[in-house]
């Protein structure tokens, strides 16, 4: 679906409140002068840290935004994480220079990592990685680059909010001493980076950038509060006058970076896009402080390409080969029930049985059900699923989960389903050391009952040749439809404020939700996906294998060509005053 971005208008309103009438005037005549010959992509995850889908977009997008728009340089500005990521394998620039930050000159410094990539065609492009001292001190057992105290959520959005402060002052600082001046387009990822559209541009004023332009991207509206005190710490002398002036003690970071960016505000699918404006959980638990910004600007969805292609064996099938792919997956999932039967890492818990025996000779007709990914109890839908499972008899189907949990805790009610579903439910919940591809292309169905999806991993699993059962929300409409899989959605009588928010505030005890009215609908519509999709496996498998095909022809439709074309076009209106 093309964008429709001809009907947007900058709108500086809060701007005025930041800055002068001469200081405006000097930044919109550079930004009316400013050429798209530098690309900054700013995200608190790369490479070398990672957590969700964040990083799977920095390590794709970046040489395509370069070679398919001919912009003639295109970097990553990241943090460095000391405790996450090993210096050894970045190389270092020799750059060190000093960010006013808090009345103090702290002293940072820059690493670099060369990427040489292959598509769209090779080339090569920068990674830079920012370290100072008394930053960036995320990391726990998750090596998760958003995770600073993982047992005190306040004390940890206290610190994510100092590294993105200090994130904020410092780029435009490493910008000058890389050299890299003027004709910048900043695109800023999540709220971390949100304040970049406010300090790039007294970056202007001051002289550190001679032009510099910003355009963000929303992956989550999770946002961040900013008390004006702590504003002014990373604020010029002029800056630091007009917020002593205002009378808020502060907002958050999106409500200020939203209204002082420069280009159309976007996120990474076309339903999530219109989900911000629409779904109840957007609306009244997330983002209700963000309403008069989006229904004035809007938001504008670019869907992302596929993170991996089709599997090598089934690359070359035809639409018609329905027998070619019934050999192939009865194969992958042999060596899947291979793995489960063997590996049996000490994490592991849940048997997985057929007839109180091994799992070994399960019959083709009982379909492997598989669920991947972080654990996270306001997004994932993992307690859906473990509730939705209680509703199968033995040896209906065969369940096996793999979430990446934070706390020994946040396992329990996944101990408790495995006993209630003994035989049908094995838990892993670790980083396996194998059996990852298998469980992607042996699996009968992929499932993603997710209680809001940016753009989520459907792709994955039809790459997989893995037909998916998601739950009907953002980018899995995107994906996934009735030709290629299963799509399903609780009863929107439940989907009230007040069973969102009881929902989301049970989210360290989720055993708590079994009697929420919103979960149990969502179980139960699961439920019904579920016994639909089974019944096509078990009484119509021609039409299971079609489904397989007609997903390789899906992945088509997300091609990250696409997705950097549409950029450009984003990037274009910077410029627009």
């Amino acid at each position: 679906m093309d964008l429709a971005l001809d009907k947007w208008n900058k709108d500086w309103t809060l701007l005025s409140r930041f800055f002068r009438a001469n200081e405006i005037a000097r930044i919109s005549e550079k930004l009316g002068h400013l050429k798209i010959e530098n690309v900054v992509f700013c995200s608190f995850e790369n490479r070398f840290a990672k957590s969700g889908g964040l990083a799977a977009v920095t390590t794709n997008i970046l040489p395509f935004l370069k070679e398919v728009n001919n912009i003639p340089n295109v970097v990553l500005m990241t943090p460095f994480y000391p405790n996450i990521i090993d210096k050894s394998n970045l190389g270092s620039t020799g750059i060190f220079f000093s960010v006013p930050y808090k009345n103090k000159n702290i002293h940072a410094e820059l690493y670099e990592y060369t990427w040489n990539y292959s598509l769209p065609r090779a080339g090569r492009l920068k990674e830079y990685y920012l370290k100072a001292d008394g930053f960036f001190g995320a990391g726990s057992r998750m090596r998760d680059p958003y995770l600073y105290n993982e047992n005190n959520g306040r004390v940890n959005e206290e610190m994510m909010r100092e590294s993105s402060l200090f994130f904020c002052r410092a780029v435009p600082a490493a910008l000058n001493a890389l050299g890299i001046r003027e004709n910048i387009v900043f695109h800023l990822q999540e709220w971390q980076t949100a304040l970049l559209a406010l300090t790039s541009k007294e970056a202007m004023l001051d002289g550190t950038l001679k032009s510099c332009g910003s355009a963000q991207t929303m992956h989550n509206s999770y946002d961040c509060f900013v008390p004006f005190e702590l504003l002014t710490g990373i604020a010029g002398s002029s800056l630091r006058q007009k917020i002593s002036l205002m009378n808020e003690t502060g907002l958050t970071a999106y409500q200020i970076g939203l209204q002082v960016v420069d280009a159309p505000v976007t996120t990474v699918s076309e339903h999530f896009a219109a989900e911000f404006t629409s779904d109840v959980l957007q609306t009244e638990y997330f983002a209700p402080h963000l309403q008069g910004i989006f229904r004035n600007s809007g938001v504008y969805g670019v869907n992302n390409g596929s993170f991996t292609g089709v599997a090598a064996e089934y690359s070359g099938l035809q639409n018609g080969a329905v027998e070619e792919v019934r050999k192939i997956k009865l194969k992958k999932r042999k060596a899947l029930l291979k793995v489960l039967a063997s590996y049996k890492p000490k994490e592991r818990f849940g048997e997985l049985t057929y007839k109180g025996k091994t799992i070994s000779a399960l019959p083709d007709k009982i379909p492997l059900v598989v669920m991947s990914g972080r654990y996270d109890p306001l997004q994932k839908g993992y307690d859906v699923l473990l509730r939705a499972v209680e509703k199968f008899s033995e040896d209906e189907i065969k369940v096996i989960m793999t979430p990446l949990t934070v706390r020994p805790s946040d396992l329990d009610y996944f101990y408790e389903a495995a006993c209630k579903c003994r035989g049908n439910l094995t838990v892993l919940p670790m980083r396996l050391e194998k059996g990852y591809h298998e469980l992607q292309t042996g699996a009968t169905f992929g499932l993603m009952p997710s209680i809001y999806e940016p753009f989520g991993a459907a792709v994955e699993y039809m790459a997989g040749g893995t037909v998916n059962i998601g739950r009907a929300t953002g980018g899995l409409i995107d994906q996934v439809d009735t030709g290629c899989g299963f799509l399903f959605r609780e009863d929107a009588v439940f989907s009230t404020p007040e069973n969102i928010r009881a929902f989301a505030e049970s989210g360290n005890i989720v055993q708590m939700r079994k009697t929420n009215p919103w979960l149990q609908s969502m179980a139960d519509n699961l439920v019904e996906a579920l016994k639909k999709a089974v019944y096509v496996y078990q009484y119509d498998p021609d039409g299971y294998y079609k489904m397989v095909l007609r997903g390789f022809g899906k992945i088509k439709h997300f091609t990250w060509d696409s997705s950097a074309e549409k950029y450009y076009r984003v990037y274009e209106k910077v410029t627009k005053i």
